[in-house]
């Protein structure tokens, strides 16, 4: 699971990334290690886009599955990219809040982790 939300994480700070689309991107996650580790590695990713900075927002599960549940519910766009779990994938794939990320001339997805 954690993995798969990692990878998910990759694919769309790359995919935003190579778009250049933001200046800053609002990344709303879980408050645990793997997340952590992640954010260390923001300045890797900035320093290879340098017009682009990433914000991170860290919560506690239950804040961060109310937050981003109403977030998408209501069309807030208060968050660019957010970390889901198992719980929420289902429920969300029902609502069409999901989508396959799939091969594109933009990036090569054999290079998500």
């Amino acid at each position: 699971m954690k993995f798969r939300i990692a990878s998910v994480l990759t694919a769309t700070l790359l995919s935003v990334g190579l778009a250049q689309a933001a200046t800053e991107l609002v990344i709303a996650t879980v408050n645990n290690g793997h997340m952590i580790e992640m954010q260390k590695l923001s300045k890797n990713f900035e320093a290879a886009n340098p017009d682009i900075k990433l914000k991170w927002v860290t919560l506690e599960e239950g804040v961060l599955r109310q937050r981003v549940t109403t977030d998408i519910a209501t069309k807030g766009g208060q968050f660019d990219v957010m970390t889901i779990g198992m719980y929420e994938t289902p429920i969300w794939g029902k609502k069409g809040w999901l989508q396959e990320l799939k091969t594109d001339a933009n990036y090569d997805v054999s290079g998500f982790f």
